[in-house]
């Protein structure tokens, strides 16, 4: 009977593992994607990266596995297969935080002209029906704005009115179009606009609302771009304001400890407050350390500090617990444990590294982007 009962098992286990191979026989393999160009103006020897991107879904670029080439003559091509069956790819200059979006599908070719390093001044060309479709957003915006991009590289007072125009065009454009991944990714840059403050005409958060009645019910949350502009859009909390004071969170440190945003106040010392990603690899390489180094080392008994650590819980608890893998500086850092969806929103803040100028008694003085000039606004608002 024991006998019997072993053959048995034997015989099922080889039948299982004849049912698996021939499943994985049956499954026909992705065909590799290309990604050609050329591009004026970009030095020889500069890295061009392909990555897939899972659209639709609340899902990450892949890491580390990127389809890769090096100009030469202003000449790149890529040879991509991707892991997925997927038509979404980001297109990038090496540690560029700036990518393009394209689409185009497994079997088939993307062709990329342009003039300079980043890729907001690249054009797509495929015969994918989504690139289509952006390619029709961005003659839109061309024609509008015709120097959007170039006002978009001088960050003045140009490039302020730019993007204000910008959020009123976009608007005005998309209240006609259908629900597509195209329009779910363009509705997710204008929310982050408008949640930045770019264009601060009355109502004009209002418009925008509007456009997610476009938005079928069941892809709300399914598309992570839908999912973050409605969250936007329609916020648990409005954007702190300059005068303002803090506004409180529980946090905690890495040895577990809980704090309050608030614990600072009423101790003589004016904050630093940085919103900021130990993970985010754009976010730290744009990271002013040499000035924070600075003002900790020089400063620390006129001002305390603060990073708000935006990294997810996983993150957090395991990966961000090894100082040397993503470092660890020897002022405060503190996270929520909650993906830090909530401050953020609070703070209106997305795009790191972010930086608020707090005074003794919590009042909000200011606030910049990672954009501007660190040393300065710590000048301007500390006194120092």
């Amino acid at each position: 009977m024991k006998k019997s009962f072993i053959t048995f098992m034997l015989l099922l286990t080889a039948i299982c593992s004849w049912a698996q191979k021939s499943k994985a026989s049956d499954e026909k393999p992705i065909a590799p994607v290309i990604v050609e160009g050329t591009l004026e103006g970009v030095p020889d020897g500069t890295v061009i990266m392909v990555q897939e991107r899972k659209g639709g879904t609340k899902s990450f670029f892949r890491e580390f596995e990127e389809g890769i080439d090096t100009l030469r003559n202003g000449i790149f091509r890529i040879v991509y297969t991707p892991m997925n069956q997927v038509d979404e790819y980001m297109l990038t200059v090496e540690k560029s935080p700036r990518y393009l979006l394209i689409y185009v599908s497994p079997g088939s070719k993307a062709t990329i002209t342009g003039v300079g390093v980043h890729p907001s001044h690249w054009y797509v060309k495929s015969d994918n029906p989504k690139q289509i479709e952006a390619n029709e957003y961005r003659a839109y915006l061309d024609e509008k704005l015709p120097r959007y991009w170039d006002l978009q590289e001088k960050r003045d007072r140009s490039t302020v009115e730019a993007e204000s125009l910008y959020v009123e065009y976009m608007i005005e454009f998309m209240k006609d179009r259908k629900y597509s991944s195209v329009f779910a990714s363009n509705l997710c840059t204008l929310s982050l606009m408008i949640l930045e403050g770019k264009n601060k005409n009355k109502g004009i958060r209002e418009k925008a609302v509007k456009l997610l009645a476009i938005v079928p019910k069941d892809e709300e949350q399914r598309d992570q771009n839908i999912y973050d502009a409605k969250k936007r859009l329609l916020p648990k909390y409005s954007p702190i304001k300059n005068g303002e004071k803090l506004h409180d969170f529980v946090l905690y440190d890495h040895q577990g400890k809980l704090h309050h945003l608030t614990e600072f106040n009423g101790n003589g010392k004016f904050l630093l407050l940085e919103f900021n990603s130990r993970t985010c690899v754009p976010c730290v390489e744009h990271r002013p350390n040499a000035v924070l180094n600075n003002l900790y080392k020089n400063h620390s008994d006129k001002v305390d500090m603060l990073m708000v650590n935006c990294d997810p819980p996983y993150y957090w608890d395991i990966e961000c617990k090894d100082p040397n893998k993503y470092g660890r500086d020897p002022w405060h850092e503190w996270n929520d444990k909650k993906g830090a969806e909530d401050i953020k929103q609070r703070y209106g803040t997305e795009t790191g590294p972010s930086y608020f100028f707090v005074s003794p008694d919590g009042t909000i003085l200011g606030r910049i982007s990672y954009q501007e000039d660190l040393k300065a606004a710590i000048a301007k608002y500390f006194k120092i």
